[in-house]
């Protein structure tokens, strides 16, 4: 984790690529592995079943997979599923807060996590404890100290060789990865600069759930997740993690330090998350990212932009992406980051092979996290000094002002 210094803007990218090999993924479909008769497929547990949990399960059923149970807070949620998957039995069916555990104990190749961000963390430990293959979302947790914890779990997914694959699809873009190469063999010259964008209406378009609803505090929290931020981590964490992830990628690393601000200029209804961020991080040889990111707006633009001395990437949507200068490449259409990720997770069972996620996962969500720290703080924040704080978010409200 600690930052690279000293090294040239070329190297540290060129060394970075060949090192992680993040970029290269092999996509081989199921049925090339072995038969796809239904006792063939790989089994799985899914938890957390929202609108998020229902794409994953659909991608991956749709891909080979079979669900064989489901584990949710909520029973309306689990009773949802079982129209969709309506062969898992009731007996393979669980609720609360330590669903997660139960469903840990049956029979299946793997496991599916996608509930709120702060579950993360103890979720993903039970998985691999249970020597279970693992797709999870993204971000894999709230905090530092939950970094630390999916940091430590993915050694022990290694040390058992089982698969760990975290749903940030432009790592599974064929597009994104032609292009990290490209830019990692110098297509953009010496970079100096980047700057990235998620800007969108509000989250679940206002809608709330009252208090008195739900029988305890915890569970109303539960069911209202994305505006606390020891459960989503903020807006900059659960969604703008796809973009700086993947600056991340393009640029080689992770970031040394950020200087940021943000506030809640109108979303003050509920919660205690932001509705508006604006940061700009330093990546060694002194490359600077600007990246801002709002749920008030009227247009929707979730881009990324690295400018170099002979030309400038642009990624302006999953089919508008391309390089600009003295190196021209657009992408190619047809590219299917979800399908690419839930074929990619499905054949690492199916062959043996595990994927290994979590590290890049780790910076891509603690990159997230700094951003949102230096905000808070409205100071600038250094990558090694948060990390050695292991902040703990507890789940609860917080405190915050109104800039």
């Amino acid at each position: 984790m600690d930052a690279k210094k000293n090294v040239s803007r070329r190297e540290f990218i060129q060394t970075s690529a060949v090192a992680g090999a993040v970029a290269a993924f092999t996509i081989v479909k199921p049925q090339s592995v072995r038969g796809t008769a239904a006792n063939d497929a790989v089994s799985l547990v899914w938890v957390g079943l929202g609108g998020r949990g229902t794409a994953d399960a659909n991608g991956l059923t749709a891909a080979g997979a079979r669900i064989i149970g489901l584990a949710d807070l909520f029973q309306e949620k689990v009773d949802l599923a079982r129209k969709i998957f309506s062969s898992v039995p009731e007996s393979n069916c669980f609720t609360g807060f330590d669903a997660y555990k139960r469903v840990m104990d049956l029979k299946a190749d793997g496991a599916v996590l996608v509930t709120p961000p702060g579950f993360r963390p103890e979720e993903f430990s039970a998985a691999v404890a249970a020597g279970k293959h693992v797709f999870m979302e993204k971000p894999i947790g709230v905090d530092t100290f939950g970094c630390h914890s999916v940091l430590a779990t993915g050694e022990k997914a290694k040390a058992k060789k089982l698969s760990v694959v975290v749903g940030l699809q432009r790592r599974y873009s064929k597009n994104y990865a032609e292009a990290q190469k490209r830019i990692a063999s110098g297509a953009l010259g010496t970079i100096v600069s980047g700057r990235g964008f998620y800007l969108t209406g509000d989250v679940w378009d206002g809608r709330t759930w009252p208090r008195t609803d739900f029988p305890t505090e915890q569970h109303w929290m539960a069911k209202n997740w994305y505006y606390f931020r020891c459960l989503s981590g903020d807006l900059i964490t659960e969604q703008n993690i796809h973009n700086l992830d993947a600056c991340n990628w393009v640029l080689g690393g992770h970031p040394i330090r950020c200087a940021g601000y943000g506030g809640r200029k109108w979303r003050k209804y509920i919660g205690d998350i932001f509705d508006h961020f604006n940061v700009t991080y330093e990546y060694p040889a002194g490359v600077h990212l600007t990246f801002m990111s709002g749920q008030f707006c009227t247009i929707h633009d979730s881009s990324e932009q690295i400018l170099g001395t002979d030309g400038m990437f642009i990624n302006a949507g999953r089919a508008n992406m391309k390089i600009e200068g003295k190196n021209p490449w657009e992408a190619t259409p047809g590219d299917d980051a979800n399908k690419n990720e839930y074929e990619a997770f499905l054949a690492s069972v199916k062959t043996g092979e595990p994927r290994t996620d979590t590290q890049h996962a780790v910076d891509g969500t603690f990159v997230t996290i700094l951003g949102r720290e230096a905000a808070y703080r409205r100071k600038e924040v250094e990558w090694d000094k948060l990390w050695k704080e292991n902040q703990k978010l507890e789940r609860k409200t917080y405190p915050v002002s109104d800039i």
